[in-house]
């Protein structure tokens, strides 16, 4: 049994691990294909229909369809931009913990996502939909805990 643990990586590498394949995948190439549908589970949820033409909808917001359907597009771009970083920080996370084997890295990789992670929880707090919030605290929590553990141990620990 004390053998199958030396084949593993340890608990919070794997976690890493883990994160970075969130973040390439759901959080990242997801939110690429799909931005509409990446910004409702973000907290900050955007329209993926086509602006209506109707007039009297134009003429209330004294706002022309195009002008309409170009702020959409303008959203969605904003929000692939958030899915591309979360790309960048898969495949960082990822490459530290798969292929350089750096734990230290791999912690400072972890723990610099607090920076945009609570930025996150900052934004959907005041602009977006605030039961979409406590996925933003399990983000922060896991960059805490987990990249600290990995900042802790370090390349010597004695029990993996």
């Amino acid at each position: 049994m004390s053998n199958l643990f030396h084949h593993l990586p340890p608990p919070a590498e794997c976690l890493a691990l883990i994160i970075g394949t969130l973040e390439l995948l759901p959080f990242g190439i997801i939110g690429l294909r799909n931005p509409a549908l990446f910004a409702d589970g973000y907290g900050l949820p955007i329209s993926d229909a086509p602006a209506s033409s109707d007039a009297s909808t134009s003429s209330k917001s004294n706002t022309s369809t195009p002008s309409r359907e170009a702020e959409q597009q303008t959203k969605k771009a904003l929000v692939a931009a958030i899915a591309a970083r979360n790309v960048q920080n898969g495949i960082l996370l990822l490459t530290f913990g798969l292929v350089l084997r750096d734990r230290r890295s791999l912690g400072v990789a972890v723990m610099a996502g607090l920076v945009a992670t609570v930025a996150d929880t900052v934004i959907v707090r005041a602009y977006g939909v605030k039961d979409k919030i406590a996925g933003h605290y399990v983000g922060i929590f896991n960059s805490l805990v987990v990249g600290g553990s990995l900042l802790y141990w370090g390349q010597h620990d004695t029990l993996w």
